[in-house]
């Protein structure tokens, strides 16, 4: 996920692994704020070799779907100091829009489906909404005045 991500903005330099490494966790946890559900985790070690300086990474991160991959990455553009400024505002505006879609989609929440209620069955049963009046004969109907009698 790192390399993909230092990828998509261009980074080539190792040693701004751990600020994009920031900023993924940083987006992800925005779109789980938003209600969106994210299958897996971010794992990646950074290390720096002490004799070197060589900034290696290795990335154990079980994030895979696509979509969610493409707007924590554009969060990261956004955010973070690797494009232009008016890039940035168009990339934050691209974030927001791949935000407020992910947060409605079907599958990307866990906003609960409404419980059937009385004016809703399951399909085998006919519909009925509670609010029927029971159907009196003409004959068993009493008049005006008559109740009670």
């Amino acid at each position: 996920m790192l390399r993909e991500a230092m990828l998509a903005l261009r980074v080539t330099d190792m040693e701004y692994a751990p600020d994009i490494l920031r900023l993924l966790k940083a987006g992800k946890r925005d779109l789980e704020i938003a209600g969106v559900q994210i299958e897996g985790v971010i794992d990646v070690t950074i290390t720096e070799d002490p004799e070197t300086g060589a900034i290696t990474a290795a990335d154990n991160s079980t994030i895979t779907d696509d979509l969610v991959l493409t707007a924590m990455i554009t969060y990261c553009g956004a955010r973070g100091e690797y494009a232009s400024a008016e890039e940035r505002v168009k990339l934050d505006a691209s974030y927001d829009l791949q935000r407020r879609q992910l947060a409605n989609a079907t599958g990307y929440t866990d906003f609960l489906e409404p419980e059937p209620g009385p004016e809703q069955t399951d399909g085998t049963e006919e519909t009925t909404t509670g609010t029927e009046e029971p159907e009196l004969d003409f004959w068993d109907d009493p008049g005006p005045g008559e109740a009670g009698t």
